[in-house]
Formats: structure tokens, C-alpha cells, sequence
């Protein structure tokens, strides 16, 4: 028959032509005309069609049967839908990656190159996208394998392995067809079938048939072959963007391949005979910025060199430099609202359907777009393809798998439940709503997290009949919790989980064929309610409006059951395998992607960059033009290279060729610029972003810059929001307002500016709007300061009660801060328990061991000195396994890690035993008293610990435990000291102990002093020895000098001592002359003088000292609980400025305080660097 073409430029209007050219076929009786588009904007362009048709027709109500939008493989449905040849079953997505993995896996012995990758999900996609560009380009594949000729007898290693390749990829795809027609799928190509279709009509069956083909530059092997019968059979029309046509053309020309489709088409018709008209050229464009025209011109002839342009389009193309992307879109949302404001004064109003966004950066301006479009009221349809992945459907199926195969981990237990899909059938409650019922079991099922999490429940335990017994033991009150309640709701979702789980997956394993497995699978589906569960939700969607989320959730099912299908379909009869089970169900679910219904409404469209076109919008935003971006850097990440596939080319036929996308990409980016520049008619917005995450000062694109320096477009520095920025770039509704307002506040606050007049107008605007609520409850933040509101005093006294019980580490995490204090022990707040052995367990259990140790030797009348190691050993084995047998412990039998770390506490208290007897041998301060209870701790009383007086009736009782109490009587005196016990290095800090973050020691001596003096024989005079801090640990050392000496050093008693030459003895009386004690912190010279190790040491106190020390740490108590009672709270952490620790550092509270150094309002409680004798004076002066 004929072919014709419609050339011309971008400046053209092509679209008039083709209107034109139906028209004028169709004026003719039972003529037709089939336009053929690209799929990707088929529904765009057959709108774009009609319209044009219906307004060419002059016609108030238009209709056609005769003319029809169709893509090529809508096309080939026509076609061929009564002949049969397209009656098999199409192979989806997920059959294919099934049938796939079969194949690899059947081929997987015949592989070599390719072996390593069966079973890999990202390699049956790349075979896949291979096999279709194939088909595409009509490859057979027995043509894969090439024998060698003459000419190949001396090949590269380079060329052997492509061979190999090939031959790997034939076997592999033969294999794969065979499948297909197996199954009887189909496996014939619509285009190929609707060529050979046409081929075969009769020569007049299409003689009254235009063809028009708009929209596409060049074709696949496929197409052509499809093109190339329609020009013999019918009449075709091929519309192509190009300025002129020419035999001979460079890869460098901006409309190459254009102008190579035509040569092709044009030869091809020459070959067959075919006439061919001359090209039809329309007029240039009219309804279009003047400017148009010049940016059309000026592109055209400037890709190759640098020419400038003659006249100015700055009035049609703005370019913006923003600082960053959330800001570009904002100031976009800003314009949009402006054009479209504008426009209604005009004879030719915008439509939101009038402007779209094009970018080549998804992933960072799709997850950014609908919050600030829907700040700004702005109706957008996004075009992008969401994957199925992120589904809780397929989180569920996930983790169900999960469960069994990772033997009941903890992770994927909560996964699974938190998906929120399962909902066991025993907590539904009737007479609650579906919600309510929801919402019960979440609840519950983050009180059994935290119990699971505190107690390592999990694996077996899980499934077990028998319930768990849960122990909460409260170390600082020393007693166990009662649990009762706990443990019947936790044990709740454990037996429904056990009942429901543990069945399905014994009937699952218990299958012979893969068929029975999706029998299984689908009954637990439906009798478990997660059908139902999704159908709840796609409700609850409708009812927000949330129409696309909610068809999403349908689409997941239907694309589960649809799987479960052609998993039968493909592996029904093969025997069961859990592992391919599950890979296959996520494999061929997680590349799914959801549908989307075009968009017809009055909404801002936002495309892919890529595939923009001509005219395809009044106004065109393309942004994130930056560099790295436009032109794009392109990865070839297909099987074959560019080489390969040129190396391929050279051996098919005319009619067959693989495309090198990649260097099509590359060739193709100015060409893209060109579409992108002339997408809109009226105003053209470029822009990108100068900083985005961690990169800075970004370069906008070299197209862009191309346009600053040669076509006198001047690029816009487009700042974020301040006092002096321009209204109209920022201020676009109401509800951003609030935002902006916010924000300019807080700017005025930092520069301590006022809000200017027009931003005082502003806020009286917003403040009578439908937002006045929010911006009131937004705006009073200004004003507000991150500062504790003060408790009444009524308040306080329900939270602490009119006496102050508490104990030292209490009043010492009040000093830290005063707000850690309110929210630890006022609002009871705590962090969720995690299992295992942190460090108030082992604390506790190194002091239950110590005590016991001491009590057992000394309720066996015996002295510490006088025990031989093997009776040590004895009593320590003993003590060790009554604590072992202890509720609070069994943690340590949970595990063969527990088991192990029980084995190594098990060595420290030896060890640590080991180094109490060696001192106990040096020193005349032996263990009186052990866990000296004063005060009220849990239930039990001990001697009496401080009263303090708070002012009125209020007092403070403190209460604790005295890890030991030692004694030696020398003549009259009775030397008392203290020891704690501490799991990590501790020294004592004098400078803490003046800003009460250190009063352990000192409260612990105060209590142990004032005791004896109540039960010492009058005769006694008693004095303190000191208070010190024993380190529980098994030191390491090295082997070489791993000596006893050296062993016991490293138990050294530090804290506070007392100055006193007549104690020096009595401290260690194993000294040698020109020896240290390896026990305290003294030494005795060669003439038999014992003294302090160094004259400056800062850690000895006079008695008078001492006193100061005491009474200071009395007030200190005194003070803390006066101001807890008034119901201060300050937020006020604590920063030593000498070794720059900070109360903040692993404080639980941050989240809840949001205390911030950056506020003036938020400053460290400084704690100074003090030198000894200035402290000591100023305690004096306070305790005045």
C-alpha cells in the first residue's frame, strides 16, 4: 500500500498534521484510522486525540468508531482476539519467576558461568528483562550459538567466554519455552503473531486502514517487522520528531535516531515496493509562547556548539537554584498556587490538569511530594510504580515463615504479630468493634514483648502446653514482685499463638507435594481471618478517602491467590521443600508492583523526566537538575555489555538487533533536554537543589548552564524562608502559613527581631482562617520554653508523700538531675527490661555472695585470718550454690552462654574471696558486720539509718545497705571503717561529694559511726578508720608477672582515708621497710616510718575533716529533700567540667525531657574543678 511521514521539529505542530490527516481519511465511507501511541501515555495521548478530533469536528457532542488510540500490544488484542492465537494463559510476572527458577535449577549441572547464581532473585530478573529484550528483537535462539569458522579459529579468551555465555543463556532459554508450552502458556509474542497475521490477510483486507504511529523515535525488531506489514497491507503514517531527513546522519545529531527510523522504514518500503509519499510538514506552532520558538532554535543548533541566542526567553524559561529539595518543592507548590491564582483573571485560566513535575530523581522528590502538596492544597496523581514488598501482607507471609526456619526467634515472633493481620479467633469480642478488638490485642501483644524481651522467651517456649512463670525481683527494695496478673495475660497470646502456629506448620511439613502445601497455606489464610482482616482495612481506607490504599490492599490478595495459581500450576506435583516454599511465594510477591488507574480529574501530574514530550503541559516544573543527575550517569546492569551486544549484532539478520540501552541512554540526553525544554507551551521552570544529605554546594546541571551563558537566562538564588524573603515566594495557603509562621517567630526570637508588619498581617489572617485552632496551639510554642512546670505542693506530696523514704543512690540521681529524679522515682518511669545480666544483677549478686561468704565465716566463730584456702574454697562453693538456687538467678541457667558467664562469676568471687583473706592476714580492720541494713529496706528493718528534719512536719528517712563494717581494737580505740563493695573501678571524688553526686561513703560511715557509738562499751573511744571502695573483679594480668604480689595490688582498697599516724599500723601491719601496702595507700621507709604514699595525697582527711565531710552530707540530704517537697523541678544535668562527664550521657530520659544545650533556656549545672582545701572550707562556710 503506502507510508508517509510527518516530519518536523519540536516548533512544528505535529498533532494538527495527524488530526489533519484522519480527518481527511476518514471523510471517505468505512475508512478507519488506528493511531498507535506509546503504552506508557497511551491514556494521556488518546485524550489528547479525541479531543483534538472533537474540536477539528466543530461538534458540541462528539463520538468515533472509526478512528482508535490503541498501543502495539493493545493493537495486537484487537487483532487477534477471535483468532484463537492468543487464547493461552499469559505468563505474569510471578509464573515467570517461577518457571524461571525451575529452569535454573533443572539446567543448574549444564551451567558453568552462570551456577553460582541459580537461586538468586536479581538473576532471574536480569534473565527475564533478557529473554524480552530478545523476543523484541526477534532473536531465535538457536542462533545463540555460533559454531567457529576460519575466521574464529583464533578468538580471545574475551570472545570464548561470550560464547560460553551464550550457549548458557540458549540452554537456559529453550529450557524456559519449553516450560511455557508444557503449561501451554503463551509463549508466542503478540507482535510477532499480529505481523504474521497481516502478513496473511488478503491484500484488501486493510486497504481502507491508516495507520498512524506518533510518539515514538525509534523501535524495537518487533516493531519494525509490525511496521514494515502494515505499510505493505494498509496505509501507515509514521509521525516522527526530526528537522530534516538525510541519508547519511552522525551519532552525535540531536534527532539521530528520529532520523535512522526513517531512513529504515523509508529503505524498507523502497525494498517492497511500496510507495512512499512525499513528507508532510505542518506549520509552525501557534497557540505557544512566542519565547517557544526561540528556546526551540536555539537548542536545536547549539547541542553541537556554543551559540548564543538571538532574542530573549527569559519571560518562558526560569531557572532556581534552591537550597534544598523539601525547599525547591515548596516554592514550586508556592508558584503553582500562583500561576493557577493568576490565570482566572485571563481569557485562558490554568488548570491544575494544565501543569506537571518531571524529574529523574524519585527517590528523593516522590516521598517528599505529598506532604508539602498537601500542605499547600495542591491536587497532584504521582506516576509511580509501588512495589508490592513493603505490604504488611508480605510482611506477614515473611516472617510466618520466619517463625519455623530461624527456630521461633523473638524478632520474628513480634513481626509476625505486629503485621496485625493475625488476630487470634478467641479475642474477638462481640459486643466490640472490629477496631476495639484491634486495638486490645496490640496492647497485649506489647505487654507480652516487653516480658518476652525481659525474660528470653522464646524458640520452643512458644508452642510448649505448660504456661510460663514469670519472676520480677526488685533488687532495690530486695524482694519478688507479685506477677500473677502478668502472667495470665502474657500466657494468653501465648496459647492462642501456640494453638493457631504450631498446627498449620506440623499439616505444612507434613505435605508430599508442593499442591498440598498451597492447600495448607490458603485454609490457614481463611480460617485464621487474615482474608478478613484485609477486607476490614481496605473498609477502614473508603471510609478515610484513602480510595488507592485501599484497592491496594485488594490488589495484594489478588495477587496472593493469583501466585498460589501458578505455584500449582508450575509445581504442583513436585515434592514439598519449605525453603523453595517460601522463597517462591516472596520472590514472585516482592517484584509485583500495584496498579494504578490513570488519572482524568483536575490534578497537578508529575512524570518521569524521561519521558516527557512536546507540548505535554501549558507549564513544565523539571527539577533536580542538578550535575550528578541531567545528563543522567548511566550503569549498563543487564547480563550482556555493549560490546557483547555489538558483538551479537554483527551476526543476526537484517531484521533482528539488540538494543544497547545504555548507550541509546547516553547518545539520547540532549535529545531528552530538547523534549523536557519544549514540554511546556506557555512557562518552563528548571531547577534543582544546592544541598541535599551530606552533599553541598551541588552544580546545577550542564544543560542549565548552558542556557545561563548563552541564552541570557539568569539563574534565581532561591532562599529558604526569613525575615526579608519575598512573600510571594513562599506564601501559598493557609496551613503552611502556620508552619512558616512558627518559623519566623523563632527566627525573630534568635535575632531578637520583631515580626514585621506584613507578617503581623499575615498571622491576624490565620488566626480568623479554618486553621485557627492548630496555628494557636502551634504559635503558643513560641512562647513556651522547655522548662519543668513546679508541682504544688499538694501534687508533691501525692507523688514523694509528706515523708521523704529514699536512699543514697536516690538523692545522689537527684543532684545528677533534678528532672531524672522526678521521672525515675516521681512519674515512676523506667526502661524496658531487656534479658540478661546487666549491671545491677551482677552487682547484686557479687554483694549476696560477699555477704554470705562473711556471714558464714563469721557465724562459724571463726576469724578471717585463721581460715586455711581449702576451707575458703569450701565456704564460697557452698555460698555459690545456694545463690544459684536462688528465683532471682535462674537467668543464669537459661542458656550455655549464662552457663558460661555463671562459670565466670563463679571465678570472680573466688578470686575475689581469695583477695579479702590475703588482706584480712595484713591488716588489724577485720570484717565485723556484713549487708548492715539501716533503715526501712522493703520489709526488712535494720539499725537506725538518718533522720533528717525537712522543715513543719516533713522529714527524710534515709535507708541503705553497708556492704561491710570493719573494726580493730587497739587499747582504747575502736577503729571503725566502711567497704563497698563496687563491680567497676571507683574513686572517691571530693568535688562530687560537695555537689552531692557522691555521698555513699560518707552516709555509710555517718551510719556505721553513729551506730557504734550507741553499742560500743562506754570505755571506747570510737573513730573512723575511713570508708572505701572495694573493686569485685578477676584482674587480668600478664602471665610474666602475674605474681600473688601483683594479684592482690590489683584489689587495692581506695576511697577515703584517714589522716592519722597512730591508724598507719593498724592499717597494715606487714609492711617491710622501702615497701608499699598492697593493700592501702601507705608506705614505710627504711627507717621503720610508715606515712602516706605522697605527702599531696588527696585522699587522706583529718578528723576534724571528716566531721565537715559528715555534717555537709547531712545537709546536702536535707536540702534535696526540702526541694523535692516544694514541687521544684529543675532541669538541671550535671557537667564536670574536669573529666567532662555529663548526667546526660546514658540518661533514659532523654526522650522525655528534651533538654537541649543549644536553648537558653537549657544550661549543664557546671560542677567545677575545686582544689581539696577549698571545698573543705567551703563545706565548712555552708554547714554554717
Amino acid at each position: 500500500m503506502t507510508l508517509k511521514f510527518i516530519t518536523g521539529a519540536g516548533n512544528i505542530d505535529h498533532q494538527a498534521v495527524m488530526i489533519e490527516t484522519a480527518r481527511d481519511w476518514l471523510e471517505t465511507p468505512n475508512h478507519e484510522v488506528f493511531f498507535l501511541v506509546p503504552n506508557y501515555n497511551k491514556f494521556e495521548r488518546e485524550l489528547e486525540i479525541l479531543s483534538s478530533l472533537k474540536q477539528a469536528s466543530n461538534q458540541k457532542h462528539f463520538s468515533t468508531i472509526r478512528s482508535q488510540v490503541y498501543s502495539f500490544h493493545r493493537l495486537a488484542w484487537y487483532f487477534l482476539q477471535r483468532t484463537g492465537q492468543l487464547g493461552k494463559q499469559p505468563v505474569t510476572e510471578a509464573a515467570a519467576l517461577l518457571l524461571m527458577r525451575k529452569v535454573l535449577i533443572q539446567c543448574e549441572t549444564e551451567l558453568l558461568l552462570y551456577r553460582s547464581e541459580v537461586g538468586q532473585s536479581g538473576f532471574m530478573m536480569q534473565l527475564l528483562d533478557l529473554y524480552q529484550e530478545f523476543q523484541l528483537g526477534n532473536v531465535d535462539f538457536e542462533q545463540l550459538s555460533f559454531p567457529p569458522t576460519d575466521s574464529q579459529l583464533e578468538i580471545t579468551n574475551r570472545e570464548k567466554n561470550f560464547q560460553m555465555k551464550l550457549r548458557e543463556l540458549q540452554i537456559i532459554f529453550t529450557a524456559y519455552e519449553r516450560e511455557l508450552e508444557q503449561r501451554e502458556l503463551q509463549v508466542e509474542q503478540p507482535l510477532p503473531l499480529l505481523t504474521d497475521y497481516i502478513h496473511q490477510l488478503e491484500d484488501e483486507s486493510l486497504s481502507q486502514t491508516l495507520f498512524i504511529v506518533s510518539g515514538f523515535s525509534n523501535f524495537s525488531a518487533q516493531e519494525q517487522s509490525l511496521l514494515q506489514s502494515l505499510m505493505l497491507k494498509s496505509h501507515l503514517c509514521v509521525d516522527l520528531l526530526i528537522d530534516t531527513p538525510r541519508e547519511q546522519t552522525e551519532a552525535l545529531d540531536l534527532f539521530f535516531d528520529g532520523k535512522q527510523t526513517y531512513q529504515q522504514l523509508k529503505t524498507a518500503a523502497q525494498a517492497q515496493n511500496i510507495p512512499v509519499y512525499f513528507d508532510q510538514k505542518g506549520q509552525q506552532l501557534e497557540t505557544v509562547a512566542p519565547e517557544y520558538h526561540l528556546l526551540e532554535a536555539y537548542w536545536r543548533s547549539s547541542h553541537l556548539q556554543n551559540q548564543k541566542i538571538t532574542g530573549d526567553i527569559r519571560d518562558f524559561v526560569e531557572i532556581w537554584q534552591s537550597q534544598t529539595p523539601t525547599e525547591e518543592l515548596r516554592q514550586i507548590a508556592v508558584e503553582i498556587k500562583k500561576l493557577v491564582a493568576q490565570s482566572q483573571k485571563t481569557d485562558q485560566p490554568l488548570a491544575y490538569r494544565d501543569i506537571q513535575l518531571v524529574t529523574l530523581n524519585p527517590t528523593v522528590y516522590y516521598p517528599l511530594i505529598p506532604a508539602i502538596f498537601k500542605e499547600m492544597d495542591l491536587p497532584y496523581y504521582l506516576d509511580e510504580n509501588k512495589q508490592m514488598d513493603q505490604h504488611p501482607l508480605i510482611e506477614f507471609i515473611d516472617s510466618l515463615f520466619a517463625l519455623p526456619k530461624y527456630h521461633y526467634r523473638l524478632k520474628d515472633i513480634f513481626r509476625f504479630l505486629r503485621s496485625e493481620l493475625y488476630i487470634p479467633k478467641d479475642w474477638e469480642n462481640k459486643e466490640q468493634t472490629w477496631e476495639q478488638n484491634r486495638n486490645t490485642f496490640r496492647n497485649q501483644v506489647d505487654l507480652t514483648e516487653n516480658i518476652a524481651l525481659a525474660h528470653q522467651f522464646q524458640g520452643q517456649t512458644w508452642l510448649k502446653k505448660a504456661d510460663w512463670q514469670l519472676i520480677a525481683y526488685d533488687f532495690e527494695e530486695n524482694h519478688l514482685e507479685d506477677t500473677r496478673v502478668l502472667t495470665e495475660q502474657t500466657n494468653q497470646v501465648r496459647r492462642s499463638f501456640g494453638q493457631d502456629i504450631a498446627p498449620f506448620f506440623k499439616e505444612l511439613q507434613a505435605s508430599d507435594t508442593m499442591k498440598e502445601a498451597v492447600i495448607h497455606f490458603y485454609q490457614f489464610l481463611v480460617e485464621k481471618g487474615i482474608e478478613q482482616q484485609l477486607i476490614h482495612w481496605r473498609n477502614q481506607e473508603i471510609e478515610r478517602g484513602a480510595l488507592e490504599t485501599a484497592r491496594n490492599h485488594e490488589q495484594t490478595w489478588d495477587a496472593l491467590m493469583d501466585l498460589l495459581d501458578q505455584f500449582v500450576a508450575i509445581y504442583g506435583e513436585e515434592t514439598f521443600d519449605f525453603s523453595l516454599f517460601h522463597d517462591m511465594l516472596m520472590s514472585g510477591l516482592s517484584n509485583l508492583q500495584f496498579g494504578k488507574i490513570p488519572t482524568a480529574i483536575d490534578q497537578i501530574k508529575i512524570n518521569p523526566l524521561d519521558l516527557a514530550r512536546p507540548l505535554q503541559s501549558k507549564v513544565t516544573f523539571a527539577i533536580g537538575l542538578d550535575e550528578g543527575s541531567f545528563p543522567r550517569k548511566v550503569e549498563n546492569a543487564t547480563l550482556l555489555s555493549s560490546d557483547e551486544r555489538l558483538f551479537l549484532n554483527t551476526y543476526l539478520t537484517e531484521n533482528q538487533y539488540i538494543r544497547d540501552h545504555t548507550q541509546e541512554t547516553i547518545r539520547k540526553e540532549p535529545f531528552v533536554a530538547y523534549n523536557v525544554f519544549l514540554s511546556a507551551s506557555q512557562k518552563l521552570y528548571l531547577t534543582y537543589a544546592a544541598n541535599h544529605d551530606e552533599q553541598q554546594n551541588i552544580q546545577a546541571s550542564p544543560y542549565l548552564k548552558r542556557l545561563v551563558q548563552w541564552a541570557n537566562v539568569k539563574e534565581q538564588k532561591r532562599q529558604s524562608l526569613t525575615f526579608t524573603s519575598r512573600l510571594t515566594e513562599h506564601i501559598g495557603s493557609y496551613r503552611a502559613l502556620v508552619r512558616q509562621l512558627n518559623n519566623i517567630h523563632r527566627q525573630g526570637q534568635e535575632e531578637r527581631l520583631a515580626l514585621p508588619k506584613s507578617w503581623r498581617v499575615l498571622q491576624e489572617a490565620l488566626l480568623q482562617s479554618s486553621y485557627q485552632t492548630l496555628a494557636k496551639k502551634v504559635l503558643a510554642s513560641q512562647e513556651k520554653k522547655n522548662i519543668p512546670q513546679k508541682l504544688s505542693a499538694e501534687m508533691a506530696k501525692e507523688l514523694y508523700g509528706k515523708d521523704i523514704y529514699t536512699s543514697v543512690s536516690r538523692m545522689e540521681t537527684f543532684y545528677q538531675c533534678e528532672y531524672k529524679y522526678f521521672a525515675n522515682f516521681g512519674l515512676r518511669l523506667k526502661e524496658r527490661d531487656i534479658y540478661g545480666l546487666n549491671a545491677l544483677v551482677t552487682g547484686e549478686f557479687f554483694h549476696e555472695a560477699l555477704d554470705r561468704f562473711l556471714a558464714l565465716v563469721i557465724q562459724q566463730n571463726q576469724a578471717l585470718t585463721q581460715l586455711s584456702e581449702e576451707e575458703k574454697r569450701d565456704f564460697v562453693d557452698q555460698v555459690l550454690v545456694e545463690i544459684f538456687g536462688l528465683k532471682q538467678y535462674q537467668l543464669l541457667d537459661a542458656s550455655p552462654r549464662m552457663h558460661f558467664i555463671r562459670h565466670q562469676l563463679s571465678k570472680t568471687i573466688q578470686r575475689v574471696t581469695w583477695a579479702i583473706h590475703q588482706q584480712s592476714n595484713k591488716t588489724l580492720l577485720q570484717p565485723q558486720k556484713t549487708e548492715v541494713l539501716f533503715g526501712q529496706v522493703g520489709k526488712n528493718k535494720g539499725i537506725a539509718g538518718l533522720t533528717l528534719p525537712l522543715g513543719g512536719e516533713s522529714q527524710m528517712f534515709v535507708r541503705g545497705k553497708i556492704d561491710r563494717v570493719d573494726t580493730a581494737e587497739v587499747a582504747d580505740n575502736l577503729w571503725l571503717s566502711v567497704v563497698d563493695y563496687k563491680s567497676s573501678s571507683r574513686k572517691f571524688d571530693l568535688t562530687e561529694a560537695y555537689f552531692g553526686l557522691a555521698m555513699q561513703l560518707i552516709t555509710y560511715l555517718d551510719v556505721a559511726l553513729s551506730d557504734a557509738l550507741k553499742t560500743t562499751d562506754i570505755t571506747k573511744t570510737v573513730k573512723a578508720a575511713g570508708a572505701y571502695y572495694f573493686h569485685v573483679h578477676n584482674p587480668l594480668l600478664d602471665p610474666s608477672k602475674g605474681t600473688e604480689e601483683e594479684r592482690l595490688k590489683a584489689y587495692q582498697l581506695d576511697g577515703l582515708f584517714v589522716d592519722d599516724e597512730e591508724l598507719f599500723p593498724i592499717y597494715d601491719q606487714s609492711l617491710e621497710p622501702s615497701k608499699g601496702s598492697l593493700v592501702f595507700p601507705i608506705k614505710k621507709n627504711k627507717d621503720d616510718v610508715i606515712s602516706k604514699r605522697t605527702k599531696t595525697d588527696a585522699r587522706f582527711y583529718s578528723e576534724e575533716e571528716i566531721a565537715v565531710l559528715r555534717q555537709h552530707n547531712q545537709a546536702k540530704l536535707i536540702q534535696g529533700g526540702q526541694r523535692i517537697l516544694s514541687g521544684d523541678i529543675a532541669l538541671n544535668p550535671y557537667y564536670k567540667v574536669k573529666d567532662k562527664k555529663r548526667a546526660c550521657q546514658y540518661c533514659p530520659f532523654r526522650s522525655v525531657c528534651d533538654f537541649d544545650v543549644m536553648l537558653t533556656e537549657n544550661q549543664y549545672h557546671r560542677m567545677d574543678n575545686l582544689k581539696k582545701d577549698e571545698i573543705i572550707t567551703k563545706m565548712g562556710g555552708d554547714n554554717q
